[in-house]
Formats: structure tokens, C-alpha cells, sequence
């Protein structure tokens, strides 16, 4: 018995892996074809190749937002063919959320607090200053990163696989995330060390609170949205359009510590709290 359910747990993480290698090269081919459309229109404009590449980085966070939610939702088609569910995607929203708790906001102002400390902004010397392009950077972040970090959630509740199997293939989701993201979208080195904090701070989140959603929309939201498009810490247009930059290199320092302090941060409270139900 024991056997077949150990076979059963390894045909599953197959499954998962087989999605996260599928969904990454869907989001590759999507991007190819989306670039690809975008180039052709600009040649039979008489546009030069060097006018296309300022037009795509300018749209950047929108051609990656198309390409991400297009890519999302062809994936999850696939997903839900194993739910039960009619709406799979509904039922897993209404099923997985949780009311936020005082720890996360105390969690979120504490980054958000330290950042600013670290990285010291000042105000940028430009001439103009576009409100459309933090806007695009905010949203488009959001949109990024969740769509990823719901995808592999939905993903877990559907091919249920155990803790120790989540944790093995959120850090290999985040690895190739990495590998994947930095290779076709984003174009600033803030990307080296900024994107894995994001999703490991928000996977992280999320299985503190036993797999919401709400929790890493919640970060994403207060914290990493405001981080990426206000202090300039955007992993596809740099600082080029925000209104502060940092004085302090945004490097692996800053977000291995908060990492850090983070899941310790979040243990100490899961034992408080497991320690406070055995005395009742």
C-alpha cells in the first residue's frame, strides 16, 4: 500500500513538472510570436530595427503582461481538466482565501520600512516625469508576478503532492522562473537578485497561511508593487521611469536579508501560534 502511494506522490510531481517546464516554454513561444507580430507592422512602417527595440522596451511591461495572462490562462485549460469542479478557477479563488492577519502587515511595513533605510531614494533629475509609466510598472509587476505564483498554487490544489514535494519544486519553479524571465523579458540587473526574493517571498506567504491567495496578492500589493515601479527596483525598465532611484546598490544583500528575516519571522509566529493551541 505504502508503495503504491509513494508511486502515486511521484507520478503527480512528474505532472507538476511537466506544467512548469510547459508553462515557461509557452510563455517563450507566446513572447516570440507577440515580438515577432510587433516587428513585422514596424519594417512595413519603414521603421529601423533600432526604433522597434526602443518601442518594444518602451512597452515593455505591457507586452509582458499580455504574453503572461495569455500564457496563464492557456495553461490553466490544461490544469483543469483534471478538477472536478465545473469552475475550477472560481472554486479555487473562494476556497483559498483567508482573511489577512496583523503578523503579515507587520511583515510587509517592516520590508517596506528597511528597504527604504537601505536603498536611501532620492528624488530623480528629469525633465518629465510620467505618471502612466509608474502606473504600467505597478500594474504590470502585479500582473507578473501572480500569474505566476497563482499558476503554480492552482497547479498544487488540483495534483495534490506533499509539503516537502511543494518546497522541492518552489524552489525549482523559482530557479527556472529566473533562468526563463531574465532571458526574454526583463532587461535591468535588478533582475538578478529582485525576482527570486519576489516569488520566494510570495510563495512564502502563501504557505504560511496554508496555500491563500490573498496573502501574496497582499505583498505584491503594499510592498514589491510600490518597491518595483515607485523606488525604482523594476526588473525590465531599471529606474529609467521612476520618480525616486536609490542611493544604495539594490543588490543580493538587501533581499537575502530580508528573506531571511522574513522566514524567520513567519517560523517564529507559526510556533507562537502552535504553541498557544497545545496549552488550550
Amino acid at each position: 500500500m505504502q508503495e503504491k502511494l509513494a508511486l502515486e506522490e511521484r507520478k503527480r510531481f512528474l505532472i507538476h513538472l511537466s506544467f512548469i517546464i510547459f508553462f515557461f516554454i509557452l510563455n517563450w513561444a507566446i513572447f516570440l510570436i507577440v515580438s515577432s507580430v510587433v516587428t513585422f507592422f514596424h519594417l512595413q512602417l519603414g521603421h529601423s530595427l533600432n526604433i522597434v527595440e526602443n518601442w518594444n522596451f518602451d512597452q515593455g511591461w505591457e507586452i509582458t503582461s499580455l504574453v503572461k495572462v495569455i500564457s496563464f490562462f492557456v495553461i490553466i485549460k490544461f490544469i483543469s481538466i483534471r478538477s472536478t469542479s465545473r469552475k475550477p478557477m472560481r472554486t479555487f479563488f473562494i476556497d483559498h482565501y483567508k482573511n489577512v492577519s496583523s503578523p503579515l502587515f507587520t511583515l510587509i511595513i517592516f520590508n517596506l520600512v528597511f528597504a527604504i533605510i537601505f536603498l536611501r531614494p532620492v528624488i530623480a533629475q528629469r525633465v518629465t516625469f510620467e505618471l502612466f509609466k509608474v502606473f504600467s510598472s505597478y500594474l504590470g509587476s502585479i500582473i507578473f508576478i501572480f500569474s505566476e505564483v497563482i499558476f503554480l498554487l492552482f497547479l498544487q490544489n488540483v495534483y495534490k503532492v506533499s509539503s516537502k514535494k511543494k518546497i522541492i519544486e518552489t524552489v525549482l519553479f523559482v530557479i527556472l522562473s529566473y533562468l526563463v524571465n531574465v532571458n526574454v523579458f526583463t532587461h535591468s540587473q535588478y533582475s538578478l537578485s529582485s525576482l527570486p526574493f519576489f516569488l520566494l517571498l510570495c510563495f512564502s506567504s502563501s504557505y504560511w497561511s496554508k496555500g491563500s491567495w490573498s496573502y501574496p496578492l497582499l505583498v505584491l500589493v503594499i510592498f514589491i508593487g510600490p518597491l518595483i515601479s515607485l523606488l525604482g527596483i523594476d526588473f525590465i525598465w531599471g529606474n529609467e521611469f521612476s520618480y525616486l532611484i536609490s542611493s544604495s546598490d539594490p543588490g543580493p544583500l538587501l533581499f537575502t536579508s530580508l528573506l531571511c528575516v522574513s522566514l524567520g519571522y513567519m517560523y517564529f509566529c507559526r510556533r507562537k501560534k502552535s504553541d498557544s493551541l497545545d496549552q488550550v
